[in-house]
């Protein structure tokens, strides 16, 4: 081996001589090369011998020369720094012997100190740092969030979407930990949230936006704050700006997914978005806010809106569905209700909700379909096939369409009972009232 990094020194060594020649000389009269020329010469030589090994991938040759300019030269090339962690990080995830593992990454992080103090970037380069010390020692949670608060409060606008996400998900461990209060979660969160919203309104790319969703997805299920916690922090805000549209976003969003919508801070934010931005998504919180409220007539009014100003299809069979349950409360509206769910089914396949919701509303129809005790007991028919629908359609509905299936079963008509109607086990039949279905003849013993 020493054969080899010799044969490379002083190939590398000729090639670095012609070009500090072609450059002038004064790579050898910089002191960050080292104290006297001899030095310095020795210096551009490793540099160069660790970069062309670092080229080839072949990072056990490279490590020798590195050793010497990380130890001679730590201020001539931001490359030792490069280098070194890529160097560092192979042999931490080749090493099997715990202790040795260990001091490896105590020397990985010495890297990054040294990169610090020979080139700065603190912010950058502590939110690397962070981001590595969690890979390789994942019980030093307090020290990395450290780290990357650090890095975050010296970066700003500039932060690593890496950094920001795994600085909030270290800011919950520590919060439902008990080493950190709610409080502080919130605060953190609104940093990174505003962080993130900077770098999206000044053309941040998908991953930034992505960044802003796994934010707000770990703040909005990690339990910090309660309702009256939020209220407190984003009422003043929101009187200070009632018109700030993506302040009004950030007041709902994280209402809704706190269960807050039961607030005056929530109705006034969801209807000063309204007013300034129609979308689907304003639209349906106001129809969720007056559904707390009682007034459904403006929840359905609502509900419609967001139905017809929704593009995604999912979302729009989330809306339907919602219009749907609320309609079922209502028996003059059983069959909007219907049409409602089977149009959320359409756009949402396998789904089977919807399912389960036709099937009650058929099932509930007993009350107001009473022609005679035949007519009844054949509804549950048409609503067990429902169910049965469900879960076809849908394994997540399986337990709960087999207990409504067995629950409504019971209610068959018995086979007496079918014949002195003149029907049979299998027959076809169309269930009468509003329902107006076909369905198969089933019976049950006596």
């Amino acid at each position: 081996m020493k054969k080899i990094i010799f044969l490379f020194s002083l190939i590398f060594t000729i090639g670095t001589f012609s070009v500090n020649a072609q450059a002038g000389l004064n790579i050898y009269l910089d002191p960050k090369y080292g104290p006297d020329s001899l030095s310095r010469m020795e210096c551009a030589n490793n540099l160069s011998t660790m970069s062309e090994f670092m080229k080839l991938n072949l990072y056990d040759y490279a490590l020798p020369p590195w050793r010497q300019v990380f130890n001679d030269c730590p201020g001539s090339s931001r490359n030792i720094y490069l280098y070194g962690v890529k160097i560092y990080k192979e042999k931490i995830e080749k090493e099997k012997d715990p202790a040795l593992q260990q001091s490896l990454i105590d020397t990985l992080m010495l890297i990054y100190d040294k990169r610090i103090e020979n080139f700065g970037q603190e912010g950058l380069v502590l939110g690397k740092k962070g981001i590595d010390l969690l890979k390789y020692r994942n019980d030093a949670i307090s020290e990395v969030h450290d780290y990357l608060e650090k890095s975050v409060r010296l970066s700003g606008k500039n932060a690593e979407e890496t950094v920001l996400v795994t600085y909030m998900q270290t800011s919950v461990v520590l919060f439902k930990a008990g080493k950190i209060q709610g409080q502080e979660v919130i605060d953190n969160y609104l940093v990174i949230a505003d962080i993130l919203n900077q770098k999206i309104a000044s053309g941040g790319k998908d991953q930034t936006t992505t960044a802003l969703m796994n934010v707000e997805s770990v703040f909005a299920e990690c339990g910090a704050g309660n309702c009256t916690d939020l209220i407190n922090i984003f009422a003043p805000l929101f009187n200070q700006n009632t018109g700030d549209i993506e302040l009004l976003k950030k007041i709902t969003s994280l209402f809704e997914k706190r269960g807050c919508e039961n607030s005056d801070l929530f109705a006034s934010a969801s209807e000063n978005l309204y007013k300034l931005e129609p979308s689907s998504g304003a639209s349906y919180n106001l129809a969720r806010l007056y559904v707390i409220r009682e007034e459904f007539v403006k929840a359905v009014e609502y509900y419609e809106k967001a139905i017809e100003l929704e593009e995604n299809p999912d979302e729009k069979a989330t809306y339907l569905y919602q219009l749907a349950k609320l309609e079922s409360s209502q028996s003059e509206q059983y069959a909007s209700s219907r049409a409602h769910a089977l149009e959320a089914a359409r756009l949402k396949s396998g789904w089977g909700d919807p399912y389960i919701l036709i099937g009650n509303l058929y099932a509930f129809s007993t009350i107001i379909c009473n022609e005679n005790e035949f007519q009844q007991r054949s509804i549950f028919w048409a609503a067990v096939d429902q169910y049965i629908k469900a879960k076809s359609v849908d394994t997540t509905t399986t337990a709960e369409a087999n207990e409504l299936i067995s629950r409504y079963s019971q209610y068959f008509p018995n086979v007496e009972d079918a014949f002195f109607y003149g029907l049979q086990e299998g027959q076809e039949y169309t269930v009468g009232c509003w329902i107006n279905e076909k369905t198969k003849v089933r019976t049950r013993s006596n």
